[in-house]
């Protein structure tokens, strides 16, 4: 059975980011596929202190929640990642998951390898922004930061005009296309 592991990056549960990747997963579920949600502001995690001890082993040496994480993405096949984007960024809270992602990749002659094999990525954004396309570049750039480690983006879900928590949800045509898109997972 294949699994997906999702990450919310917002400290709103119920809010945007929480009831697209909700969405998806639920799609995700008519296929059988196991789910397993994590959200990043309740979690116990430290920021990376640089030590390098992933550069000789598999896992960080922080003992957090992130241990956890660890073993659920080894073993996930998909791996949805939700933010809202803050200050034309993705959250804090995100920010400290994508730094603690560095034992998921081997560093051989300079060049980054997957220790894990690749996975499918899907990206979900929330901005207040009312242009889908304006924080295109940033999306891009870390789509691309994520190839490393092996995750490779295959959806990209971006909620616009998000002021409020409860935007996305009542969006259907938006709430839809989250649920095709975890319903097209096999």
């Amino acid at each position: 059975m294949k699994k997906i592991v999702a990450f919310i990056g917002s400290a709103k549960h119920n809010g945007n980011i929480d009831s697209i990747v909700k969405k998806i997963l639920e799609g995700a579920r008519e296929n059988e596929l196991e789910t397993k949600i994590y959200y990043l502001n309740d979690m116990n995690i430290k920021g990376c202190q640089g030590c390098l001890y992933c550069r000789k082993h598999d896992t960080c040496c922080i003992n957090d929640d992130m241990q956890s994480a660890y073993v659920d993405i080894k073993s996930a096949d998909i791996i949805v990642i939700g933010s809202p984007v803050y200050m034309c960024q993705v959250s804090a809270q995100t920010k400290l998951l994508l730094d603690r992602l560095y034992p998921l990749t081997e560093i051989d002659m300079g060049k980054h390898i997957p220790r894990f094999g690749e996975k499918q990525l899907i990206m979900v954004y929330s901005q207040a922004a009312p242009f889908k396309l304006i924080f295109h570049k940033y999306f891009r750039y870390l789509s691309k930061s994520l190839k490393g480690i092996g995750f490779k983006e295959v959806k990209r879900i971006v909620a616009t005009k998000a002021f409020t928590p409860e935007v996305s949800r009542n969006n259907m045509k938006l709430m839809k296309n989250a649920y095709e898109i975890g319903k097209s997972l096999k």
